[in-house]
């Protein structure tokens, strides 16, 4: 059972953030890959280009490694392009951040930048755990902020940064705190499940499945699809 638990962990995250929109547009690249007519494949990614190539990181990254040089070279191009844009405003919200820190709307913006900069995958390595660390303090300063309140949405966050740093008995103590104080909220239980397949816990996701159906955690789509796969799994 426990090579059944080596999952994509995007499923579970994308239960956080919303992004059904977007997701027919890259069809059509998706599938030019996938045939075998190099003029075809040419004209989509050069249609990518002079659309919106940043919402294509990933599939440009596959089509670098297509057979064809025209479509490697227009996809190197665009990729390279892409990263150099997003280093430049990553470093222009760094300059911000460190000229106001305690701007708390300069600290959100540079917060949710970072965030979303990094789920695009464009550091790896070393490099990307450095800034999931600064985003890990960003999201701490953030919840400092809020006087004492609590914020299901901030720490569900941080919780899936100390996930993504493998700071596993971190994470633990943020999602018991999170289930105990929001127990039918979905996104906590949804990176439970993260927690118990990175620990390869067989024991836990079920105990986490039997406690989603238990407090009658209210699940979205997406959140429905996540439960039948582990509760599949465990058959």
């Amino acid at each position: 059972m426990l090579e059944k638990l080596r999952i994509n962990e995007e499923i579970h995250k994308n239960i956080l953030v919303a992004d059904d929109e977007g997701k027919e547009a890259v069809v059509p690249l998706e599938e030019a890959l996938l045939v075998n007519s190099p003029a075809q494949k040419r004209k989509l990614i050069l249609s990518v280009l002079t659309d919106d190539p940043a919402g294509y990181y990933d599939l440009l990254q596959q089509a670098r490694m297509d057979n064809d040089s025209e479509v490697v070279h227009y996809a190197s191009t665009a990729l390279s392009q892409i990263t150099k844009e997003a280093d430049l405003k990553l470093q222009k919200q760094e300059q911000r951040y460190a000229s106001a820190p305690d701007d708390a709307a300069v600290l959100e913006e540079y917060c949710d930048y970072l965030e979303s900069y990094l789920e695009s995958g464009f550091v790896q390595g070393k490099a990307a755990e450095i800034q999931y660390h600064q985003l890990e303090q960003l999201l701490k300063k953030r919840m400092e902020n809020l006087g004492g309140r609590r914020s299901c949405t901030l720490e569900c966050r941080l919780a899936d940064v100390q996930l993504s740093l493998a700071e596993y008995d971190r994470a633990e103590k943020t999602l018991e705190d999170l289930t105990a104080r929001w127990p039918q909220r979905e996104a906590p239980w949804v990176l439970r499940l993260r927690l118990a397949a990175a620990l390869r816990d067989g024991a836990a996701i079920q105990k986490t499945l039997r406690q989603i159906e238990e407090k009658e955690v209210y699940l979205s789509a997406k959140g429905r699809e996540i439960v039948r796969f582990w509760q599949g799994e465990q058959q």
